[in-house]
């Protein structure tokens, strides 16, 4: 099975970029609107929310719990840079190290995926595996594949 935890796409969402007065300085980086569509989506598929932290100029990071027993943590890293990139990933040690295909995490990518190509906010959603990001492939339709 080929995961791929990482998307790249466009959107509809206005930016929440917040600069100074003179431009000069970002005050606040993007990504806290799309961090809360994200999250109203996951929590509609039965997830979660935990806490929604500001990471500055590495973005913002969403973190959810849920799965069938409702115990699994994942984490979703959300950054602008042009377009969106997110990247969704297990908070547990053990489970990155010894499950890094948990069937918890292949669910919530899939559920993700599935829902962002049905919604209109969401425009041409390509995931890639860590190593793909910015290396010009051009990323597949969904995030997990046999």
């Amino acid at each position: 099975m080929n995961m791929r935890p990482w998307a790249e796409f466009a959107s509809t969402l206005p930016s929440d970029l917040i600069e100074s007065e003179d431009e000069m300085d970002i005050l606040q980086y993007p990504g806290k609107l799309l961090s809360e569509t994200l999250a109203e989506i996951l929590k509609g598929l039965g997830y979660e929310i935990i806490e929604l932290i500001y990471l500055h100029e590495r973005g913002w990071e969403l973190l959810i719990r849920g799965g069938p027993k409702g115990r699994s943590r994942f984490g979703i890293r959300v950054t602008q840079i042009d377009k969106y990139l997110i990247g969704l990933f297990q908070t547990s040690w053990f489970r990155t190290t010894f499950a890094p295909q948990h069937p918890d995490l292949v669910s919530v990518l899939t559920q993700l995926a599935e829902a962002m190509a049905s919604d209109a906010r969401f425009i041409d959603v390509r995931w890639f595996a860590q190593e793909e990001i910015h290396s010009g492939i051009p990323g597949a339709l969904r995030p997990i594949e046999p």
